[in-house]
Order: structure tokens, then sequence, then C-alpha cells
């Protein structure tokens, strides 16, 4: 049963979570106030001309004291910081503000799964719902992975072709959950609990680690209060569980209050507890006592380190959730690395080309390249971060054999990797000129993992991806077939 909207909501931020927020409270009757502090701009003014159609006020340039008195509620863009002037009034107005997941946990009966971590978010959460759905399951993929979870509440559903048809409740909704919106939420308690990692990431938005972390741990510090009502699974385990990586260090140290299924690639795990490990090569789990066997590594259709712990814990979920080690290693073995993430581009004159456009930050190239057997022409650089690039320069001088660095970041990243010891640095200007640097080469497979952001030279990381995969194909196309 739906819980009763509150007549005044302001909306702050008019991206993709703002925009489905808005349409959903309006469907349902609330008085909606979106506060833009920006111009409208691209989708922004179509979907402004669709939800003033049902009533929605939308302001720009400026969010209003008006904006703020006026609310029941306040639903925030994760991007907007708390230490921002519009939070900050209406933190002074008592107003209560919280992320559109917070507002969809307490809207929404359909046990969530939440997975968060510095990187493998997309991934895995990608992954597990692959497998859920492989099986016959309804769980589809939402939130920070780029569909607003307000779109899979009650009453819409999205087919094949993206469009929307009524619909019941899925099974399950798989959130990826980023820092920012576990930052907004107050009882956010998912059925299924995952963290990652945790790696410096995010601090101009959080100003600090101690303050990163504890947004992390919102993902589940209140799930003892989460309702088995909410469970309709007969195959699934009827309590809350949070499954951790215990190889990393500040993951592993948490106090969790309800049943854990640990993860890790280092230790096997040989207890009586539930957990997920490698034995022999082969990705196992133990729950309720009983090890199963779910594939070998060699048959994961993603390659790296990293997505072995990504697989681990999707492997974990899904258990949890009530599928076979059968059921599991059927749809894990089909399943296609996402978009941006390690992807796989072409082979042009003997060189392949690997799009990791989502590496935003030096801890997810690192994975790329231990991702390698052989040394690789690696592509970063873009807008610094300012984080440490100590160990991302030691394993360029390790894993590579020629960087080409462009954007904002190029500088910093030279000297950096001059002072490791790193010979082979090329600067660029462009992404195509980064291309044409690496065909002529031909020193191994040339890996766009830029280390840093994307808004110095492209709108965003999947931009800048596909910018990257255009110039590949053009390149392509020139070869004499």
């Amino acid at each position: 049963m739906l819980l009763s909207i509150m007549e005044n909501i302001t909306i702050l931020g008019f991206g993709k979570s703002g925009y489905a927020a808005a349409r959903y409270l309006a469907n349902r009757g609330a008085k909606v106030l979106i506060s833009e502090s920006g111009q409208l701009k691209g989708d922004s003014i179509a979907w402004a001309h669709e939800l003033k159609q049902l009533g929605v006020e939308i302001e720009t340039s400026e969010h209003s004291k008006r904006a703020i008195e006026s609310a029941d509620l306040i639903i925030t863009s994760p991007g907007i910081p708390p230490d921002s002037a519009v939070i900050q009034m209406a933190y002074q107005f008592g107003k209560e503000v919280i992320s559109d997941v917070e507002f969809a946990y307490r809207e929404c009966p359909t046990p969530m799964i939440a997975i968060t971590g510095t990187n493998g978010k997309s991934t895995t959460t990608a992954l597990v719902s692959h497998i859920l759905q492989s099986n016959g399951l309804e769980a589809p993929a939402c939130g920070n992975i780029g569909t607003p979870i307000l779109d899979y509440l009650p009453g819409k559903k999205h087919t094949n072709n993206g469009s929307h048809k009524d619909a019941g409740l899925p099974d399950y909704l798989v959130v990826e959950v980023s820092s920012y919106q576990l930052y907004y939420t107050k009882t956010f308690a998912p059925y299924i609990s995952a963290w990652l990692n945790l790696t410096p990431d995010h601090l101009e938005w959080h100003k600090n680690m101690e303050s990163y972390i504890a947004a992390k741990e919102n993902v589940f510090i209140h799930q003892d209060k989460f309702s088995i009502d909410k469970i309709k699974i007969s195959a699934a385990i009827k309590k809350p569980f949070a499954v951790l990586n215990i190889d990393d260090p500040v993951v592993a140290s948490q106090k969790v209050k309800v049943a854990t299924m640990p993860f890790s690639c280092k230790d096997i795990l040989k207890e009586k507890d539930p957990a997920t490990f490698v034995l022999d090569n082969w990705l196992c789990y133990r729950l309720n006592g009983k090890l199963e066997r779910v594939c070998s590594i060699d048959e994961l259709p993603i390659i790296g380190q990293h997505n072995v712990e990504n697989s681990l814990a999707a492997i974990a979920i899904c258990a949890i959730a009530g599928l076979s080690a059968q059921q599991i290693a059927g749809a894990l073995k089909q399943f296609k690395a996402l978009e941006h993430r390690l992807e796989y581009v072409d082979t042009i004159d003997g060189v392949a080309f690997y799009n990791d456009s989502k590496a935003t930050n030096p801890e997810s190239s690192i994975k790329a390249l231990q991702a390698f057997k052989e040394k690789i022409v690696l592509i970063a650089g873009g807008r610094d971060k300012g984080t440490s690039l100590s160990e991302f320069s030691k394993n360029v001088l390790n894993k590579t054999a020629a960087v080409i660095l462009l954007g904002e970041a190029k500088e910093r990243f030279a000297k950096a990797f001059q002072d490791a010891g790193v010979k082979n640095i090329y600067m660029a200007n462009s992404m195509e000129e980064a291309v044409d640097i690496g065909l002529k080469l031909k020193l191994g497979p040339l890996v766009l993992s830029p280390a840093c952001a994307s808004y110095d030279m492209f709108k965003n990381f999947e931009d800048r991806g596909n910018v990257f995969k255009d110039i590949v194909c053009a390149k392509r196309a020139q070869v004499p077939s």
C-alpha cells in the first residue's frame, strides 16, 4: 500500500531523476515545483513541456526562497552537495531533504537490492539484474546506473523498446546507489545491500573520507528495520543480508546489524557461515551450510580481477534471492560487458581497441590495466580530481608500453609518470589525435581508461566513450577490406 503523497513537494535539480520524480508525483496528485539553478537545455526543454501539461511548476536560474519555504518535502538531485546554499536554506527552514532513492523506498513495497562502492557498481548492478531476469524474475536495474528508480514504481514498466506500459510491481528493484544518493537517505532499508569497495573519490562533494564512508554506510545502517512482508518470492531467504567485500579493509571493518555474506578473492572462507569465494579457480558460494560451485574464472565473459570481484558479489546476491548455482551459472556465462566499461570496440591493423571511459578515477583505471596480460597503450587524462597518482603511476610503469595523455590533467599526469620512470609518454590535443598515435605505435591494445572526469572536453563519460568509438569506427572504414 503506497504512502499518501504530500501536497507540496519541491524537487531540486532538473536532471533525469528530477524529471522522473516530478512525473511520478504529478500523476499521483501532488503539487510539484521543480527548482533548477540553471537554464533549461537539451532534454529538459521537452521534459518541461510534458510536465507543465501535468501541472508541474518549473523555476529556472535560481533556487527561490518560496520553493523551499512552501515545501512539505524536498527531493534533491544527488549532485547538489549538503553545504550548498539551497540545502542550507532548507535546513534553516526545518525542511526534510531526501534523495529519490529514499522517496522510492518509502513509496514502494517491492524489495530492493542496493549496490554501492567506489568502483564496479554499474557492472554488478547490471549483472545481478541480468541473472535474475534470465531466470524469470522481473528485476530491473535502476538508480545511478542510468534509469531513475521512480521510473519503476507501480503503474509503469519499461518495455524492450524503451516505452512504458501499465504493469504491476516487479519482483525486485536492483538499485545502483551512489554516495550522493545515500547521503540523503534517512530510513532506506534494502532487502540485500552490497558494498563492493572503497577508495578516495568524490571528496570535493563529501569534503573528507569520513563523510564519504558515512554516506556509504547508509546502504545497510537501517537494514535491521527491513520489513519481511516485502519478500514475496517463496524461494528467497526471508531476512535482510549485507554482502561485503572483506578484501577491502574499510568495508571489512564495518559493523553490520543483519546477516552477512562476505566475498573474497583472497580467502577461501572455509567456515560454516555464508560466503562467496574462489576455490581452485572456481567461483563458489556457501549458503545454509552447503558449498556450491558456479563456474570457473576462465568461463567469465568479462575480463579482469575486478570483474571476478563483481561476479562474486552478484553470485552472493542471487543465491540469497533464491537462485541455484546452475541458474546463476547459466546466466552469468551469457553476460556482456557494459558499454564504456572495458568494452571491446574493434581491431584495426592488429591493434585492439577497448573503451573504458567509465574509469573516472585512478583506482578504476588500475583495474583496467591489471585486466590485461600483455602490456597496453593507455589513453588517460581529462578533468583532474586531484587524487593521488602514486599507485596509478606504478601500475602504468609496469603495465603499459606507452601512454597517451590529453585533457586538463595531462601535465600533472605526465610529471607523475615521469617521476615513476615511465618513458614513452605522448601528448594529444584531441581524442582523434590520441587514437592516431596509438595506431601508429602498434605496441599493444589501445585502451581508453582516463582516470579522470570528462567535463573538460565532453558532456559526460558516455559522450567521451562514444566519441572514442566513433573515431575507431571511422578509422575502420578507412582500412581496405
